[in-house]
């Protein structure tokens, strides 16, 4: 995937640009790179030179914060010439930072304007294929943008899925897509249930911890498997260990005993054709001493040096397909339904959901999620801490971005008994209204998946195969001890708030495949405050005394959990 291929592709899509990318993609070409009457128009001056990247980064937000202030066309215009500056400082800097935040400003945009949704999804689609080298899952994103916005755009869309056709997906795929494509014109949702075309995994199980492995076709991967990064979450007695592949991609798992003082234990795990170009080796630290790759016939092998025999669970997650090995030096422990009589609860996790360059929803005048969960979880902690005298993590304290993946390990790590994300719901048209506590496990309800789409910012059907996949390795308290906490938690909301907002509605539990409960090894559950996409709902967010009830809420919620209730 060289520089000036993607050159070739950005040319469709990007504010003004010229050149050898309208030149070689001629059908990408539309108006000068936005039609007369779409909403990717420019709405303010250019820099034909880009000043210094403090200047750049102000005004991309002084646009951001405008347009979410707006509706409609203008929004859109607002948030695209924020997105484009991100983008452009980004390319200077190579500041992951600046690609995410033009990622979720592109995001943005689509929601705000029918007419801007397909410019806007094609290019955040291909900015994220280039920043995660997943050319197949640019393809993926631009085949189901291509049927919103203006005509031009879709003939835009066409000729970069000409340019991506190595990456085609197979037919059945394909058809797939066009499926959901026409569910999204007339409204309604696709026909089969979610759990039903979930991809299965298989699931071995030993001693030391259950592997999850997908499912995979016959038919071999377009473009190479490549391994395009390994992230470390280490900690004296568990840790994380993340390994981004290109494509799903088979792998066996092995381990090598201690010998003597010479070597300590190794667990190792095989990665069917992958190949990996970068760092051999990784300090980690704690239980994980370093990680090391190194090729192998078949593919390449990912090596952790361990300091101690320890336990572990692997699995996988779909889009973008990554590995994930979690190791403890404690065992797991077998599902059971959820203890009756008092409980132990020594530590807790409360998990601000997003941060940093990814705002969340914003709501109509422009409150952010980020801001309002990490508010509600300021306020949760220490109350839990005084009242209840149980210890609390947040996994973030400010306004900083931590990903999905790192928040369960941070949760595990601690050995919390309990792990409670904080959510904003939103809809697209505004309309949705009331609380909601989700688990991880599988579900039929259309409504459950396409909120942890958003949340895990990937496809329905990618929630889906992770729940059918984790909803066969239990641990603890998995799923009996969640839904008891999340039945606790979710009446205990409801009783907090309803005298003061009669209007809220109650939707009860919930299950759906979140990214950040996958591999907690405690209770865990994802609670959804309110909507915040409604003008009702962002009213109510945006006051502190909701966020206090939501608080207090999640305090009682925890008591009547530890006495057994």
């Amino acid at each position: 995937m060289t520089l000036v291929w993607w050159r070739l592709l950005r040319g469709c899509f990007q504010v003004g640009q010229v050149g050898l990318a309208l030149a070689a993609l001629p059908a990408c070409r539309g108006s000068g790179g936005a039609s007369k009457g779409d909403a990717a128009a420019d709405p303010g001056p250019q820099y034909t030179v880009l000043p210094a990247r403090a200047e750049v980064v102000a005004a991309a937000d002084g646009l951001a914060v405008e347009g979410s202030r707006r509706s409609g066309v203008e929004g859109a215009k607002l948030t695209l010439r924020a997105a484009d500056l991100r983008e452009r400082i980004w390319r200077l800097d190579r500041r992951e930072a600046d690609a995410l935040e033009a990622i979720e400003l592109y995001r943005a945009a689509a929601g705000f304007d029918a007419a801007a949704a397909c410019d806007s999804q094609v290019r955040r689609a291909l900015l994220e294929a280039e920043l995660r080298a997943d050319p197949a899952g640019a393809y993926r994103s631009i085949y189901l943008a291509r049927g919103a916005g203006a005509r031009d755009c879709k003939v835009r869309a066409d000729a970069a899925l000409t340019a991506l056709g190595a990456f085609k997906p197979l037919p059945s795929v394909l058809a797939e897509l066009d499926r959901e494509v026409s569910a999204k014109k007339s409204g309604a949702e696709t026909a089969k249930p979610l759990a039903a075309v979930a991809p299965q995994a298989s699931v071995r199980r030993d001693p030391a911890g259950p592997i999850v492995v997908p499912t995979l076709s016959g038919a071999p991967p377009r473009g190479p498997v490549r391994i395009t990064n390994v992230e470390r979450y280490g900690a004296k007695d568990a840790a994380r260990i993340v390994v981004f592949i290109t494509h799903p991609s088979r792998f066996d798992v092995g381990f090598l005993p201690a010998q003597a003082a010479e070597r300590g234990p190794r667990l190792f795990v095989d990665i069917e054709q992958a190949s990996y170009q970068g760092a051999l080796s990784f300090d980690v630290g704690g239980i994980v001493e370093r990680v090391r790759l190194g090729k192998q016939k078949a593919g390449t092998r990912v090596v952790l040096d361990l300091k101690t025999d320890a336990y572990r669970k692997i699995f996988y997650l779909p889009e973008p397909f990554r590995l994930v090995i979690d190791v403890s030096n404690k065992p797991p422990q077998a599902s059971e339904p959820a203890p009756r009589g008092p409980r132990s609860i020594r530590r807790i996790v409360i998990d601000p959901g997003h941060g940093g360059h990814d705002p969340g929803a914003i709501g109509p005048s422009g409150l952010r999620e980020k801001d309002v969960t990490l508010d509600i979880a300021h306020r949760t902690a220490p109350l839990i801490a005084r009242e209840l005298g149980i210890v609390t993590l947040l996994t973030r304290d400010s306004d900083d971005f931590v990903a999905l993946d790192e928040r369960t390990a941070r949760a595990n790590a601690f050995y919390a008994d309990l792990f409670v994300s904080i959510h904003c719901n939103a809809t697209e048209d505004g309309a949705g209204r009331g609380v909601m506590t989700f688990v991880l496990d599988e579900s039929r309800d259309q409504l459950a998946a396409q909120i942890a789409a958003r949340e895990n910012a990937a496809s329905a059907a990618a929630g889906a195969e992770l729940a059918s996949a984790m909803s066969r390795v239990p641990e603890v308290g998995s799923l009996s001890s969640s839904l008891r906490f999340a039945e606790l938690l979710q009446r205990s909301a409801m009783g907090s708030i309803s005298q003061t907002y009669p209007g809220v509605v109650d939707h009860g539990v919930k299950r759906a495949g979140f990214y950040v409960l996958a591999g907690a090894r405690m209770p865990a559950v994802l609670f959804e405050t309110s909507f915040i996409s409604n003008a009702e709902g962002e009213t109510q967010l945006n006051t502190g005394d909701y966020r206090q009830k939501i608080a207090d809420a999640i305090v009682n919620a925890v008591r009547a959990y530890r006495e057994g209730l």
